[in-house]
């Protein structure tokens, strides 16, 4: 993008038909402090403490879709951990997050979904968002993406490597090509596969032009295959298929905030 002839910073908002966007350290707000205490807290604020349980990371930019938790036991928490702090920590087997609004990936429609987590235990699959035991997507393991849609696996498996346990990584979902609906996975780390700066694919491609719907974020749907670890940025393109320029883009601004 240019702007009276000089180049402009990219932003997500840089590439058309973004609907979600849940952004690393901002609109972070706790309702409860570690103790269950009331608090108003808020990264806009800058007044967030360790344990705060979050009860909504909200839309960023000209988004509008939050995600929000109101029961206690299943709020997310903050950390104040350098490596950590600004993003939300699911840190066990009933931390997860409700989309105020459902995304609707409509069939035969482009998309693209860009996440950035730390998985700290792999000892059970791991949801990263869905809305169905039919229709999620997931870690299987610490190689294994599986998209399941309308009750079908689809597995992307990394060829070699893993997804180590201390590490953040970035994961890109992309459809493609309309009513073929091409599904290619990418994912790109700040240790492990960064060898390749539009991403290592995992997997093949694989053809699945079906309605996806997100409802839930940390896990597969309502308090089943719970994510463990922390999630830093959450971002939804519905109608796009990010290219490997655009790619490159999407992982040097997540990684460089």
């Amino acid at each position: 993008m240019t702007t009276g002839g000089a180049p402009s910073e990219w932003t997500p908002a840089s590439l058309s038909n973004l609907t979600l966007w849940l952004k690393f350290n901002q609109n972070i707000t706790a309702d409860q402090d570690a103790s269950n205490g009331s608090v108003t807290h808020s990264t806009s604020a800058g007044n967030m403490a360790d344990g705060d349980k979050i009860n909504a990371w909200n839309a960023f930019g000209d988004t509008s879709i939050n995600a929000v938790q109101t029961t206690s036991a299943d709020k997310p928490l903050w950390e104040t951990d350098a490596a950590d702090a600004g993003g939300v920590k699911l840190h066990n087997a009933i931390k997860f997050l409700d989309l105020s609004a459902n995304v609707v990936l409509d069939a035969n429609t482009d998309f693209t979904i860009a996440l950035r987590f730390k998985c700290t235990d792999f000892s059970s699959p791991r949801g990263l968002m869905g809305s169905a035991s039919t229709e999620f997507i997931r870690l299987s393991n610490n190689t294994t993406v599986r998209a399941k849609v309308n009750n079908v696996n689809r597995d992307f498996a990394l060829a070699s490597g893993n997804m180590a346990t201390d590490e953040y990584f970035t994961l890109i979902v992309v459809r493609s090509d309309g009513s073929t609906g091409n599904i290619n996975v990418f994912i790109r780390g700040n240790e492990s596969f960064d060898g390749t700066a539009t991403g290592t694919q995992v997997g093949s491609q694989i053809a699945d032009a079906t309605e996806i719907t997100i409802s839930d974020l940390g896990v597969t749907n309502d308090e089943s295959g719970n994510f463990q670890g922390f999630f830093k940025d959450l971002l939804i393109w519905d109608g796009t298929a990010a290219s490997s320029g655009d790619r490159k883009e999407i992982f040097d601004y997540i990684e460089g905030q």
